[in-house]
């Protein structure tokens, strides 16, 4: 009696150490979950500008959506429209999940770039696309909070560029900087930023 008792013991105990194996290996097979992308508490802000037509626009208008804050001007010869197509393709990637998420330009270069000309410029790209411009204050302050640097270079006479940073910032339902996209940047990459933050925003905290 006492040896039928040891030897089924010993089978459970097989039984639970085989279990356990699998579940080990199971988990290493598993790929590992991506790292909670951090909240840049140093950069961004909400702020007032204008759409087409004057229509006063804030960023809070968009709280409940992930954003990608591009900051450009439509007299770019090269960075901006590049940027802007790979924003273009980053959200085709995203299929139905591109509802949730809104690409925003905001002009370096308020002088030329009114409301009405900068919306008809990035819905060249994209139909979906919105374009912010306001005075040069109102630009000034906001490259303030997110760092932009912006420079107004003599180029022909009587005409000029601007130079500028040109991150892509990505920003959460709350409007939190959480990632920035530098140039060169892919659109898997972009894509793949905006899942992590549906993903995260999907698991009860």
């Amino acid at each position: 009696m006492t040896m039928r008792l040891l030897l089924a013991g010993g089978l459970v105990l097989m039984l639970i150490l085989a279990g356990a194996l699998v579940a080990f290996h199971a988990d290493l097979r598993r790929p590992p979950s991506p790292p909670v992308l951090p909240v840049l508490t140093d950069l961004g802000g909400d702020f007032e500008l204008a759409r087409a037509g004057g229509a006063p626009a804030r960023l809070q208008d968009y709280r409940g959506r992930i954003v990608l804050l591009f900051f450009g001007y439509t007299h770019c010869p090269d960075v901006c429209p590049t940027t802007l197509y790979t924003l273009k393709l980053g959200m085709d990637q995203l299929g139905k999940t591109a509802g949730q998420t809104q690409v925003v330009m905001v002009t370096v270069d308020p002088e030329r770039d009114t409301p009405g000309h900068l919306e008809q410029y990035v819905r060249y790209f994209d139909p979906r696309f919105v374009g912010l411009s306001g005075t040069v204050d109102q630009i000034d302050e906001v490259a303030r909070r997110y760092r932009v640097h912006r420079q107004k270079e003599q180029s022909a006479p009587g005409g000029y560029s601007v130079s500028h940073s040109a991150y892509v910032y990505l920003l959460d339902q709350r409007g939190r900087v959480r990632a920035l996209f530098g140039d060169g940047t892919k659109p898997a990459e972009i894509a793949d930023g905006v899942r992590q933050l549906l993903a995260d925003s999907a698991v009860p905290r």
